[in-house]
């Protein structure tokens, strides 16, 4: 079973509404957009309509650390 590539993406708030009407009216329309996934969550007081692209970029960010021991650099030895 493969894992999912989507899995730990952050979703984009598009807009805040008072009825769950409302954001599912906004989710409807922006359903019809290719590669975008929308989903209305109910917050305690509000809804909100977030997307996130089902786009899967190849070139992620990567850690800058050159190696496992980057903070482990061996130190030069004085010869005294």
């Amino acid at each position: 079973m493969e894992a999912n590539p989507l899995f730990g993406r952050p979703w984009d708030i598009i807009g805040r509404f008072n009825t769950f009407e409302a954001a599912d009216f906004k989710r409807k329309q922006l359903q019809n957009k290719k590669n975008l996934q929308v989903k209305v969550k109910k917050l305690k007081e509000n809804y909100v309509v977030k997307t996130r692209s089902t786009v899967v970029n190849e070139n992620r960010n990567k850690s800058k650390r050159k190696n496992k021991n980057f903070y482990k650099t061996k130190r030069a030895k004085n010869d005294s």
